[in-house]
């Protein structure tokens, strides 16, 4: 499986994870109506490839909105990455935000309690 792409819609996030492109991306919105299923198989990639790909990668994500149900997936999907980085796999996370709120949020809803280093980076309007 060392590749997991999944086209975006209106209520899932577009999901890449590309070691071939070196393209790591979650983007999009996030109100999928089964949050678990939808994100089940990025949680698989990151079992199973991380370790293998993730060393040095950027991981870019652009959720321009998450509900509570895929925040819980969000924050799990985090708790997996930070995983990674406390056993040696260094990686740079991205999260790009919209205003000084997005960014806020973010750093309350999931950042908290993560050893792994995070930039934040404001969208151009």
């Amino acid at each position: 499986m060392e590749e997991l792409i999944i086209k975006g819609t209106e209520y899932s996030p577009e999901v890449i994870l590309s070691p071939k492109e070196s393209k790591y991306l979650i983007a999009g919105w996030s109100r999928p109506e089964s949050p678990i299923k939808f994100y089940e198989p990025v949680f698989k990639w990151i079992d199973d490839e991380g370790p293998k790909h993730l060393n040095n990668a950027t991981i870019n994500f652009k959720i321009d909105y998450f509900n509570t149900p895929s925040a819980k997936m969000i924050r799990y999907l985090f708790d997996k990455l930070d995983s990674l980085y406390k056993k040696g796999i260094k990686m740079n996370i991205v999260w790009h935000y919209d205003d000084i709120e997005t960014k806020e949020e973010f750093e309350y809803e999931f950042a908290q309690g993560l050893s792994c280093p995070i930039t934040f980076v404001e969208n151009e309007q």
